[in-house]
């Protein structure tokens, strides 16, 4: 159906959608499961973007098509185990041979979604002592010191690959290397920043879900011969659920056609696509982080509650809210 290509330009065979309209196909695919969510974002954001926001001609033409059509699929190597949120600490190493066509990348990363089925990475790595980490694209080849750990054993999304990504020496092209040397900081950050809307937008229909299935229980749940949705204690956490939510999306869709508004500003202005997008979203990065803290801990919050309407039921893997609580979870860690 092309969901996968809404972000990338008609020119490298996708839609060329605006922004909120990228929002929108996130924010309800997403409410399918977690697992899917993380898969679907993983790959059409920080696994696909870097390229089509920093990539060369050449490097969109040969990779961007095959990750906008599904022949190929996208991972984002950035995590290490001793470098989280301090991104620019990692020890992963990139050496430029003596003949100065390949960089031998050599290191470790983890929590890696979509490692067990991509096609290439976005890895991030240091040239020498310099200051900030180098962008790579590096297609995912076991037979070039590429391995990986057993998928790991998560609270939640435990039908999403996520594994550890293992470099040895593995041979990368200079010419994939993304936008200069030094430059995998910015990178990281910018794609980042986009990745943090997307998530607020990612937590919305699964928000609406959860709500409206604990709605359709109140009804039907019976108890002192009264459906327990008229209960004042059921009614207050059914109306701070759907506040939430409804605040939530409208935030989430104001702060995306503000961005898509720049965007359209700085391309009338003569700005590349590429150009556009990066300042578009960099002006509202603040936006952006308030919305990834605010949506997530509403969503985990939904979940809660949703779980307390259905009281005993709600702890079983046989309702709908047990999995959503799990999967909620990840989000305020991301």
């Amino acid at each position: 159906m092309g969901f996968l290509s809404v972000a990338v330009p008609e020119a490298y065979g996708g839609m060329g959608m605006g922004f909120v309209d990228t929002c929108l196909v996130c924010d309800y695919i997403s409410g399918a499961t977690g697992s899917f969510s993380t898969a679907f974002g993983a790959h059409t954001g920080i696994g696909t973007m870097p390229i089509t926001l920093y990539g060369t001609e050449e490097q969109k033409l040969k990779y961007v098509p095959k990750l906008a059509s599904g022949e190929w699929f996208g991972a984002y190597c950035l995590t290490e185990p001793g470098a989280g949120s301090d991104a620019n600490s990692g020890k992963t190493k990139a050496v430029l041979s003596e003949d100065g066509k390949y960089y031998s990348i050599t290191g470790q990363k983890m929590w890696i979604s979509n490692a067990g089925f991509c096609s290439l990475f976005i890895v991030f790595a240091r040239i020498e002592d310099d200051k900030n980490i180098t962008g790579f694209i590096v297609e995912n080849d076991p037979s070039n010191g590429i391995s990986m750990n057993e998928e790991e054993h998560k609270l939640g999304i435990r039908a999403s690959s996520t594994r550890q990504v293992f470099f040895n020496e593995t041979k990368v092209p200079v010419e994939n290397m993304l936008a200069g040397r030094g430059e995998g900081f910015k990178i990281a950050m910018n794609a980042l920043n986009v990745g943090r809307i997307k998530l607020a937008a990612a937590c919305l229909d699964a928000q609406r879900r959860v709500t409206s299935n604990a709605i359709q229980y109140a009804n039907e749940r019976v108890q002192f011969n009264t459906p327990i949705s008229s209960f004042g204690a059921i009614r207050y956490k059914i109306a701070e659920m759907a506040t939430s939510a409804y605040a939530g999306e409208s935030a989430t869709y104001r702060a995306a056609k503000d961005i898509e508004n720049r965007i359209k500003i700085r391309e009338a202005e003569g700005a590349s696509h590429q150009e556009a997008e990066l300042k578009g979203v960099e002006e509202f990065a603040i936006e952006c982080s308030i919305l990834k803290v605010a949506v997530s801990e509403d969503v985990q919050n939904c979940a809660d509650e949703g779980i307390q309407i259905y009281g005993g039921m709600g702890f079983s893997e046989d309702t709908p809210m047990e999995s959503a609580w799990r999967d909620a979870r990840i989000a305020r860690i991301y």
